[in-house]
């Protein structure tokens, strides 16, 4: 879910176990990003998950720090945030979105 000249690349720490079976981001039941990105303005209605293509028409996108799906993010490793901070930081600066 990214592309280059976002106005705003959200990232979250790693996937969830739902987002992981459902290929949605922030796709639990009760998750709250996508009421709050649509309360804070960024979308004109509140989408659901599964409508997460729709954020690029609006200048945004979604990345992750470490990519490996977990049930908690303290199952991540130290190496993978690592390496994942080293991905992101590569990707941040091939896609130049104005804020992270």
């Amino acid at each position: 879910m990214v592309a280059g000249g976002l106005r705003v690349l959200f990232c979250g720490i790693n996937p969830g176990l739902m987002t992981a079976a459902t290929g949605h981001h922030f796709a639990r039941p009760g998750n709250r990003f996508w009421p709050v990105l649509h309360l804070s303005g960024f979308t004109p209605r509140r989408l659901e998950p599964a409508e997460q293509g729709e954020l690029l028409s609006y200048g945004l996108g979604i990345t992750n720090v470490v990519a490996r799906a977990t049930a908690r993010a303290d199952e991540l490793t130290a190496e993978e945030y690592a390496e994942g901070g080293r991905l992101l930081t590569e990707k941040v600066r091939r896609l130049a979105p104005r804020w992270l």
